[in-house]
């Protein structure tokens, strides 16, 4: 017999009860609204000091910046840590 309190009887869903619950829906919109501000927090604070300054240069970087940001969020966040 085994503990109440070991956790060795729990086992996760089945894959079919996680497709049909829709958990692979929920990763893929909070990878995107992850993509998205990553976008909005260094686009507008970038984009106020590139009317601030004139500096057209400014916002460009910052949206590259902070796609690359989220994108790496991203993989953080979703990458298979392995054995």
């Amino acid at each position: 017999m085994t503990d109440a309190g070991d956790g060795a009887g729990e086992r996760p869903a089945p894959v079919h009860t996680q497709m049909v619950a829709g958990a692979h829906l929920r990763q893929g919109w909070d990878a995107l609204g992850m993509l998205l501000s990553g976008m909005l927090v260094f686009g507008l604070p970038a984009w106020w000091l590139s009317e601030a300054t004139g500096q057209v240069w400014i916002l460009p970087v910052a949206l590259v910046l902070g796609m690359a940001a989220a994108i790496y969020a991203v993989w953080v966040r979703y990458s298979d840590p392995g054995p």
